[in-house]
């Protein structure tokens, strides 16, 4: 359980998130004082209503305080309305920066916070745990800290009308308090089980509806179910020792108001009799129930101070995670032109104490196309990702154009490479959104452009909007060709100086495998090229081939060189052609 200096740390995070907001946090402050300063004198002109001139017959009197009266409460109305509007206001403005904030991170985090988190996990951040603190502050912090200024305000008219009642009524905070403590640990523990099985459940659908086709070919809907019905047990259960907790607590709480009230006839008919006045007692009684509804108001919030804190700590957990080293722009790459690689004695394991590439020493020249080739699990994969620098290295040196690669900015290295996978990725959006990826320096002309090059030109024509066609979640109505056409627009109109290939050519269908074959033959044109296929046509035209096992470098050289050798190389090639 977090410290009372730890939940102020927390808190105090959120400082300069609320101070971009300040003038409305004044604002609502101010309305809040007014709205609290009209509820509370509502009782206070009764009394008078009642004391002064209805005990003496006094119409005129009677109507002028019932004016006043009901100006107030048109008053209090006007101000409640506007203080609701700018409370809300002010929370979904701290939810839109708080969201911005956590997605602007998202963009910074390494590929190795990916690996390790689900992403489930990481949509609960951004989404649920954003909300339950948007919720603490505006209905919970902000409520609460009205509702405070309500019982200092009623607590003063109380003990102005009558200090032996005020304090008979004032006897029972302590059992308030006392109640509050007894129950803050359980109800604290359950948000948290409920924020946690929450975030199983988002990680559960998320992988499910991702790969609903593998679960119907494999059969699997029942076993899925099974891991579903897991997790959703977990938050029933999470948040049935919440309800119990709660059903225990409210009930106490109940108790100590009616003991409260108790007293206070009590106190009144045994040591005041009829010293009290007909509007006093009225008014004071009022004053009573005004009382401990927002006392009973505050302790039903402290549900969401627990959620908020549970929520709080995630979301700070999130903000927390070191990001992507960039390095620096540095003057190696400041013109375009081809780009040269160079891996000295590289070591680079994703677990400390586990390499996935041993002592890997290779040069690729300017303008030259090299293709790996080795097992599943050899490395190949991981080069290209050091390539782009998703990570960095644990031993050894990689340069680019003679620059150590950690001395240049990530941002601009990949700017000027252009990974192609095999199997792309496409956004919801239109066929041009998905080409230009929204960078506005790109027009339509160039990417009609890139797509005549890239040979998508043809199938783009034929979809009924054109550029325009919206493209669903992962390009579901498109081939696996067609997606691929789309993948290689987007590397084109880019202008890289590196291209690689990452088995872009796997997944081709006939129909578009000649599309796909001088396309490939397009963006290598001149370029610096990696590829990374099984493909004996693709392969056989590298300038260099270097054959990768068990993350070693075992052998390299062309296509003709690695034949007459009886070499590892000729494993790869189908029917050992």
């Amino acid at each position: 359980m977090k410290s009372g200096k730890e939940k102020n740390r927390l808190f105090r995070r959120l400082i300069p998130t609320l101070q971009k907001h300040s003038l409305l946090a004044a604002l609502s402050v101010l309305l809040m004082i007014l709205v609290d300063a009209a509820s509370v004198t509502k009782p206070w002109l009764l009394k008078i209503g009642i004391d002064r001139y209805v005990r003496n017959g006094n119409i005129p009197g009677l109507t002028r305080i019932a004016l006043i009266l009901a100006a107030v409460l048109v008053c209090g109305f006007l101000l409640q309305v506007t203080f609701t509007v700018t409370v809300q206001y002010l929370g979904q403005r701290l939810l839109f920066d708080l969201r911005m904030e956590l997605f602007q991170k998202l963009m910074r985090l390494p590929a190795s916070y990916f690996d390790k988190t689900p992403l489930g996990k990481t949509l609960t951040h951004i989404t649920g745990d954003v909300e339950a603190i948007r919720e603490f502050i505006s209905d919970g912090i902000v409520t609460v800290a009205g509702d405070i200024l309500k019982i200092v305000f009623i607590a003063t008219a109380m003990v102005m009308l009558s200090p032996r009642l005020a304090l008979a009524a004032f006897l029972t905070l302590p059992f308030f308090i006392a109640a509050t403590g007894m129950f803050r640990k359980s109800i604290r523990s359950g948000f948290r089980d409920v924020r946690k099985a929450n975030s199983d459940i988002n990680t559960v659908l998320t992988e499910t509806i991702g790969g609903a086709r593998e679960i119907q070919l494999f059969c699997t809907k029942g076993e899925r179910a099974e891991v579903f019905e897991s997790c959703n047990h977990n938050y029933l259960s999470a948040y049935l020792k919440v309800i119990q907790a709660y059903a225990l607590y409210f009930p106490v709480l109940e108790i100590v108001s009616n003991c409260g009230m108790i007293l206070i006839l009590l106190t009144a008919h045994y040591l005041m009799g009829t010293a009290l006045k007909p509007g006093v007692i009225f008014a004071f009684f009022a004053y009573i129930n005004m009382f401990f509804f927002p006392l009973r108001q505050m302790a039903e919030k402290f549900n969401l101070f627990q959620s908020a804190m549970a929520a709080t700590e995630r979301v700070f957990q999130m903000l927390d995670q070191p990001e992507e080293m960039t390095g620096t722009r540095h003057p190696g790459l400041a013109e375009a032109g081809k780009m040269e690689i160079s891996f000295q004695n590289v070591t680079f394991g994703y677990n400390p104490g586990q390499p996935v590439l041993k002592n890997i020493t290779f040069n690729i020249r300017a303008g030259e196309t090299a293709a790996f080739v080795g097992a599943t699990g050899s490395g190949k994969s991981t080069i290209i990702k050091l390539i782009n620098r998703l990570y960095d290295i644990s031993a050894g040196t990689i340069k680019i154009n003679g620059t150590d690669i950690r001395k240049l900015s990530a941002h601009e290295l990949r700017k000027r490479i252009a990974t192609i996978p095999q199997t792309p990725f496409l956004f919801t959006g239109t066929v041009s959104d998905n080409i230009s990826l929204h960078r506005p320096e790109i027009t339509i002309n160039d990417i009609r452009a890139a797509a005549e090059k890239s040979h998508a030109h043809h199938f783009i024509q034929t979809l009924p909007r054109h550029y325009n066609e919206p493209v669903l979640e992962s390009g579901k109505r498109l081939s696996a060709g067609q997606r691929q056409l789309l993948a290689f627009t987007r590397a084109l109109i880019s202008k890289p100086e590196l291209v690689i290939l990452d088995e872009a050519t796997a997944n081709i269908d006939s129909e578009t495998e000649h599309l796909i074959e001088a396309a490939v033959e397009e963006i290598t044109r001149n370029r610096t090229t990696i590829i990374i296929a099984h493909r004996l046509s693709t392969i056989r035209k590298a300038d260099r081939i270097f054959v990768f096992h068990k993350g070693e470098l075992v052998e390299s050289g062309t296509h003709e060189e690695l034949l007459k050798k009886n070499s590892l190389y000729r494993r790869f090639l189908p029917e050992g052609k």
